[in-house]
């Protein structure tokens, strides 16, 4: 949030979307660690959600995070309350919808040059 209000919003979102040595933006790493509270914190900003909107790289890397996140609470019932708050969030802020999801699937992204950790055991391109 101090990030936020230092930089205008586009150059706070290319921030939120610069990958980390993992491979995993800071969106991304919200979703996966369930922290409702910073991701409706990020959603509610608008030019993030332009971003995700106009960048189908993006909007496919979110599915794929929330598809992992909801075959993780399957595994954990315990994450399951804030799983399906957090898939209701995203959707919702983002207007994901079942054409959304269809039209993704055949949507290819590019593999990037390198991959450590988490995204080169679980992500395939």
């Amino acid at each position: 949030r101090k990030m936020s209000a230092l930089l205008d919003g586009n150059a706070f979102a290319a921030l939120l979307f610069k990958n980390d040595g993992y491979n995993v933006n800071a969106l991304e790493s919200a979703i996966r660690k369930n922290k409702v509270d910073t991701l409706q914190y990020l959603l509610q900003l608008d030019a993030v959600k332009m971003e995700c909107q106009s960048n189908k790289d993006i909007m496919w890397r979110i599915v794929w995070w929330l598809n992992w996140l909801t075959k993780k609470a399957s595994d954990h019932p315990t994450t399951k309350e804030a799983t399906d708050v957090i898939i209701k969030m995203v959707g919702e802020a983002l207007s994901i919808t079942q054409e959304t999801v269809k039209e993704l699937q055949t949507h290819k992204i590019v593999k990037p040059e390198s991959m450590t950790g988490f995204a080169e055991k679980h992500i395939s391109y």
